[in-house]
C-alpha cells in the first residue's frame, strides 16, 4: 500500500536512519507511523525487533508488527511473517498459511518472497516438489539481481533440474551471484545436499557449499558446517573445529548455533562440560521463541 503524502518524509528519514545504522532514531520515527496504521513502517519496525537493532530482540513483537503489515497488503510484511510461521519463531508453525503468504507476496513482485517460495518448491516442503516452479520464481528474483536466486538457478542448471544441464549457464550465474552476494544461496545448496532435500544426499557437495557460505558470512552455514565436523559427515570429525564454528554462528546471530553450542556444553563435546552455560544458551534461544530450545531446556531442567 502506498504511504499517505504526510508520511512519505518521515518514512524517508526512518530509512535513512536504518541505512546509517541509527536504529534508535529509526525506532522513534517508525513507532508513531505504526500507531497511525502505516504498513511499511510496521514491516520496518518488525525487522528491528527481529534482529534486535535499537530495541530488545523479540520474535513475538516482530510477529505482531508483521501481522499488521501483511493484513494491510504489504508484500514484505507477508514474506517476513511467512518466515516466522515456517520456523515457529514467536508463534506456532503454520506452513500452509506461510505458503499462501509467500505466493501472494511473490506475485506482487516481492523479490525475497520469490526466492523463498522457490526454495519451497525446490525442496518439496509444505507443497509438492516442483522444479519448474522453483525455476520460475528463482528466475524472477534473479532479474532483480538477487544473488541467492542466481546461486540456486546455477544449481538447477548444473544438475539439470527442470532445465537441460548447462554448465556454461551455471558458471555464468555463479559468477554473477558472487557480485550480488549469495551467502544464503550457498547455505541453501549445502543444506539441500546435506539433508537430501529433493536430491540424493551428498556430503562432499554439502561441505563444498557450506564452507563457501560460512566463508562469505552466513551464520546458518557456520552452524551446519559445525554439525558436519561434529558428526564426521563429509569431513574428518573435529570437535574443536565444530565448537569454533558454533561460536562464530552464535556471534553472527544464528539461534540454531546457540542450540548446537548448548549441546556441546551439556555433553562436554569439545569443551568442558558446563550445564550453567548450556542452560543460559538454551534460555537465550527460547526467549526468541525457538521451540526446540524450549524443549531442550525442559529436559535439562528435568535432569
Amino acid at each position: 500500500m502506498p504511504s499517505l503524502a504526510h508520511e512519505v518524509e518521515p518514512l524517508r528519514k526512518a530509512e535513512d536512519a536504518l541505512t546509517t545504522r541509527r536504529y534508535a532514531d529509526a525506532e522513534k520515527i517508525l513507532q508513531p507511523l505504526v500507531d497511525g496504521g502505516n504498513p511499511r513502517a510496521a514491516w520496518l519496525l518488525g525487522d528491528l525487533y527481529m534482529n534486535g537493532r535499537g530495541v530488545p530482540r523479540s520474535y513475538n513483537k516482530a510477529r505482531v508488527l508483521w501481522e499488521k503489515a501483511a493484513a494491510a497488503g504489504d508484500p514484505n510484511g507477508m514474506c517476513s511473517l511467512a518466515y516466522l510461521l515456517n520456523n515457529g519463531f514467536g508463534c506456532p508453525t503454520d506452513p500452509r498459511r506461510a505458503m499462501t503468504l509467500l505466493e501472494k507476496a511473490a506475485n506482487m513482485n516481492c523479490v525475497e518472497a520469490q526466492y523463498s517460495i522457490g526454495l519451497e518448491y525446490m525442496w518439496g516442503i509444505n507443497t509438492k516438489q516442483d522444479y519448474s516452479r522453483a525455476f520460475k520464481y528463482f528466475r524472477a528474483a534473479a532479474k532483480s539481481d538477487n544473488g541467492d536466486a542466481e546461486c540456486l538457478l546455477s544449481h538447477l542448471y548444473e544438475d539439470g533440474l527442470a532445465v537441460s544441464k548447462n554448465q556454461q549457464k551455471a558458471d555464468a550465474l555463479i559468477k554473477s551471484a558472487r557480485v550480488h552476494s549469495c551467502e544464503d544461496g550457498e547455505y541453501q545448496i549445502g543444506r539441500t545436499y546435506m539433508q537430501g532435500l529433493g536430491t540424493p544426499k551428498n556430503y562432499d557437495k554439502a561441505y563444498y557449499w557450506l564452507a563457501k557460505g560460512a566463508a562469505d558470512g552466513s551464520p546458518h552455514a557456520m552452524n551446519q558446517l559445525g554439525l558436519m565436523y561434529g558428526r564426521g559427515q563429509g569431513v574428518k570429525a573435529n570437535e574443536k573445529k565444530a565448537v569454533e564454528l558454533f561460536l562464530r554462528g552464535v556471534k553472527n546471530g544464528c539461534p540454531f548455533a546457540k542450540i548446537s553450542l548448548a549441546e556441546c556444553y551439556r555433553t562436554g563435546f569439545g569443551v568442558h562440560k558446563d550445564l550453567k552455560k548450556a542452560k543460559a544458551l538454551y534460555e537465550e534461544a527460547a526467549k526468541l521463541g525457538n521451540k526446540v530450545a524450549s524443549e531442550r531446556l525442559k529436559l535439562l531442567t528435568f535432569h
